[in-house]
């Protein structure tokens, strides 16, 4: 089982999973190759679902382990082109100070 780290700020990736197409066995797959590596969080860990299948969100600790050795288990699961895919902005524009 993986170990979480209790204390340490977090890190997020998103992955693009190319012929992970479904929703019980593949995730299954996914997760299990996950689940070794120490410093990934499985729980916060998001599978999606639907029309998203194949679309992961990693939760790891950075300081246990690293984006290239989450994408390296899931290749070595059988999944030969997996992508990061770049965090979406939060929507809206940031509050500017006027000048009085």
């Amino acid at each position: 089982m993986a170990a979480v780290v209790v204390g340490v700020q977090a890190a997020e990736v998103n992955l693009k999973v190319d012929g992970m197409v479904c929703s019980i066995g593949c995730v299954s797959k996914v997760k299990q190759s996950l689940t070794a590596l120490k410093g990934v969080d499985i729980k916060g860990t998001k599978f999606a679902l639907g029309k998203q299948l194949g679309e992961v969100k990693v939760s790891f600790c950075d300081k246990t382990t690293s984006k290239k050795k989450i994408l390296q288990a899931i290749k070595k699961a059988g999944y030969k082109k997996v992508a990061v895919v770049p965090q979406k902005k939060a929507k809206g524009k940031a509050k500017t100070k006027k000048k009085a």
